[in-house]
């Protein structure tokens, strides 16, 4: 969640920054045309972002989580410190390729687009602040920085549950770690 906030916060900021309107897409005009102003695109635009960041935080964090967890169990010698350390190492290979697929992704669909533009000889400083392309970047880099923040956030948090987990209380058969047989880890600690 925080994560998500963060990310947010950046959106709503971009969004600003970049004077985006909205109407980067002929659906958004469509939209404008057929509601009569009812509908605030800026809105949208801050919307699609966010849906679209919850859907690559999701796989993100219950991966570094899960990443995080399996350390543990691996060796359960090893220290808050080096826990964290380690899960920090995988989270950001992970994060690196999961911005890799975003820009691909978004590049691979744009595609049409870009060759459009390119075979056009439209040269590259107007191409970049037309509206839908300003978007694409803002929806890339606000959706990258939230990833960024979600590493840390989701490597502390799983540290400290999997070490720490018997404190859980009421919490616990919620939050502790699962074995590998699906069975909730039972450890007893005097």
């Amino acid at each position: 969640m925080t994560a998500l906030t963060l990310t947010g916060l950046l959106a709503y900021y971009f969004i600003g920054l970049g004077y985006l309107t909205g109407f980067g897409s002929e659906e958004a005009m469509f939209l404008n045309q057929r509601f009569a102003n009812k509908i605030d695109l800026r809105g949208l635009v801050l919307s699609g972002i966010l849906i679209g960041a919850l859907g690559v935080l999701d796989d993100l964090v219950i991966t570094q989580a899960s990443v995080v967890f399996e350390l543990n169990m691996a060796n359960p010698a090893l220290g808050f410190a080096e826990l964290y350390r380690r899960g920090m190492r995988i989270g950001q290979d992970h994060v690196a390729a999961t911005i890799n697929i975003l820009v691909l992704a978004y590049t691979g669909a744009a595609l049409p687009l870009l060759l459009l533009v390119s075979l056009a000889g439209e040269r590259f400083d107007t191409f970049i602040n037309r509206e839908f392309v300003t978007e694409e970047v803002v929806r890339t880099l606000v959706g990258s920085l939230g990833l960024i923040a979600a590493v840390p956030l989701t490597t502390l948090l799983a540290g400290l549950v999997a070490l720490y987990h018997h404190r859980l209380g009421r919490l616990r058969p919620h939050l502790e770690p699962v074995t590998a047989g699906g069975e909730h880890e039972h450890h007893h600690h005097h």
